[in-house]
């Protein structure tokens, strides 16, 4: 990070006096630069910072062998937190009161022995304090990096199998391509900050297999941010081409889109429009103006996940442990945890300050798991016996995510079922435009779902009248379920939509105004006069 001259060059030259009579050097000058280059020439000898370390309590030494560790730097929370804090003491108090022959502490120790020295610095997440030991003074080449320390860290261990299991599939494509459908048939209204009103949003939601309401807000997000949906006149509508290019895709692709879609989105752009995970976890109250990068944490929690099992369970529990005991400070690269105004939903107390790390990171680290990652069908989760979610593991769909490859097994595109009584079954993997499509024609068969199931269609007077009102006939109808099927169309359908073709149009209903006259003598002179008399009078 830095060596050891420069680095005592940033100190006064009364921290240059303490460290050159612990470290047994007698300066020869009083010019602050001259007496960091004297003191530099001697503590870069690997005997000094030895010897320098010999000196030390043990407590001292595991400190300063922890931070060599982790590659020679620590952000300054993460390192204090776990060791120790420097007491600020200015050039005058540290000359008066000779602070160095008291050290408060072995983080003191190796601070006035010139052991450890602080710097910001930005190393990809933005400037950070961070303690550091100078370049020269650690340990040869073949010493533990940071990496061989992640390494060392025990690993996840697998779990017992759960009692049930809840997986989604692809059922957030399937409500999204749900969603595309019921706007395109009915664009709702949005307000000026491009919100749904309650109504349109408890009726689009009411059709989703899944109805949580986060769960809702981000495939909205997601369908935004992607060009599916867009704004204007007041109301939300679906784009043709950008949904249609999705709603072609092969399943492997459109759900991948969705994965990507997730994991990229982001609302620290100008528009605010993205997904961000931390306000959507239903424990935490998001109070005041503050921004937070969401990408942060789902980077650190896919890397946690990138090496584990494909057929193993792991608790979520666990999952939040060896976050918090590798990488705490996942979601807030400068350690610090007083910025966020957050409450306790249920108690109502505020969360600030690392000891609420659990109520806080611990809650986002179980909700990304049980909401996005799940909804998304990357991971499946574990219920124990009492029905709450206590493990969970990776799909083949997520692990194959997770590695950027194909997964061993790709999904199959399916086909529909019709039977003889208008009803039709759809599979999860039905392909999305042919859902899309369906959807056009038919109503839903309300019921129990289980997740994994097809979904369940019906052919009605009122979906075809529907149909024929957007200019969907009913040949078109008869010919898309034919291909559909595999031409498997009972011929009680076939033959009930030709019949709607021919008569399901003959009689139509309008408005029509009543005509009032004097007597019966004017409407007898009106029902006379060739153009104004009805039809059936003549």
């Amino acid at each position: 990070m830095r060596l050891i001259l420069p680095s005592l060059n940033d100190h006064p030259l009364a921290m240059l006096r303490g460290i050159a009579e612990l470290r047994g050097v007698g300066l020869t000058t009083n010019v602050r630069a001259d007496a960091a280059a004297q003191l530099a020439a001697l503590l870069a000898e690997p005997a000094d910072t030895a010897a320098a370390l010999a000196s030390c309590s043990p407590a001292a030494q595991d400190a300063w062998r922890a931070l060599a560790a982790a590659g020679g730097r620590m952000k300054t929370p993460a390192f204090t937190r776990r060791f120790g804090a420097i007491r600020p003491v200015g050039p005058g108090k540290l000359e008066r009161e000779q602070v160095w022959r008291s050290p408060d502490g072995p983080v003191e120790e190796l601070w006035y022995r010139g052991l450890i020295f602080r710097a910001f610095a930005d190393l990809g997440a933005g400037p950070v304090e961070y303690v550091y030991i100078p370049d020269d003074l650690l340990p040869p080449p073949g010493a533990p990096t940071l990496a061989a320390a992640v390494a060392q860290t025990p690993a996840l261990a697998p779990t017992q199998p759960p009692a049930r299991v809840r997986q989604a599939f692809n059922v957030l494509a399937v409500d999204l391509c749900a969603l595309l459908a019921a706007i395109r048939e009915a664009p709702p209204r949005v307000d000026r900050a491009g919100q749904l009103r309650p109504a349109d949003r408890e009726r689009l939601q009411d059709g989703l297999l899944l109805q949580e309401a986060a769960r809702f807000d981000l495939m909205i997000t997601l369908a935004r941010e992607r060009g599916w949906l867009t704004t204007g006149g007041g109301r939300l509508t679906v784009e043709a081409a950008a949904s249609t290019a999705w709603l072609r895709a092969t399943p492997w692709e459109g759900i991948r889109a969705l994965f990507a879609a997730w994991r990229e989105s982001t609302d620290l752009t100008p528009d605010g429009l993205g997904w961000n995970d931390l306000r959507h976890v239903a424990a935490l109250q998001i109070e005041g103006v503050w921004r937070n990068d969401p990408w942060l944490a789902r980077r650190a929690l896919l890397d946690a996940l990138h090496g584990l099992a494909v057929d193993a369970w792991y608790t979520i529990a666990d999952l939040v442990a060896g976050v918090k005991a590798v990488n705490p400070d996942f979601q807030r690269p400068d350690g610090n945890y007083t910025g966020w105004y957050l409450r306790d939903r249920a108690s109502g107390r505020y969360l600030s300050g690392f000891e609420s790390w659990d109520d806080v990171e611990g809650r986002l680290v179980a909700f990304l798991i049980q909401g996005p990652l799940f909804w998304l069908g990357a991971v499946a989760l574990g219920l124990a016996e009492g029905g709450q979610v206590a493990s969970f593991r990776l799909t083949p769909l997520g692990a194959a995510w997770l590695a950027g490859a194909a997964p061993p097994e790709l999904p199959r595109p399916a086909r529909l079922t019709v039977t003889e009584d208008f009803s039709v079954s759809a599979p999860l993997w039905l392909p999305l435009l042919d859902r899309f499509r369906l959807l056009r024609f038919t109503e839903p068969v309300s019921g129990r779902y289980e997740l994994g199931e097809p979904t369940r269609h019906r052919i009605t007077r009122g979906s075809l009248a529907r149909a024929r009102t957007s200019g969907v006939k009913a040949d078109a109808i008869l010919g898309f379920l034919q291909r559909a099927t595999g031409g498997h169309v009972p011929a009680r359908v076939a033959s009930g939509l030709a019949r709607w073709d021919q008569y399901g149009g003959a009689v139509r209903i309008s408005r029509g105004a009543v005509l009032r006259v004097e007597d019966a003598s004017t409407l007898a002179a009106l029902r006379a006069d060739p153009v104004i008399a009805r039809q059936g009078d003549k």
